[in-house]
């Protein structure tokens, strides 16, 4: 599934693409390549559970490695229910709330 040069993508393509093989391999490639694998927002150091998160969802299905960064559960949540939770939020784009939640989580 591909939706380049799209911003926004519904509910059911996402869901469709990140339970698909094409995810699951570009997540084998992240994990594998030389790129950080602590979070990015609290520094926790990658353990199992860890999640990439899209820094956009412009390229989603032909994303880049350089599109994702890891991110811990409890902060990926922290990100989404900021990004959802109110439209100011949301019309700063999705890589400048995990930029936010970044500052407020590392000293």
């Amino acid at each position: 599934m591909s939706v380049p040069g799209r911003a926004t993508v519904t509910t059911a393509e996402y869901r469709r693409y990140i339970n698909s093989p094409e995810w699951r391999r570009t997540r084998e490639r992240y994990w594998s390549s030389k790129l950080p694998t602590d979070c990015y927002c609290c520094g926790r150091p990658r353990h199992p559970g860890m999640h990439l998160h899209h820094r956009t969802y412009k390229n989603l299905g032909a994303e880049r490695l350089m599109d994702l960064v890891p991110v811990c559960a409890e902060c990926h949540d922290e990100i989404h229910r900021l990004h959802r939770g109110d439209p100011r939020w949301k019309s700063k784009g999705l890589w400048y709330v995990t930029k936010h939640v970044r500052k407020t989580k590392r000293p």
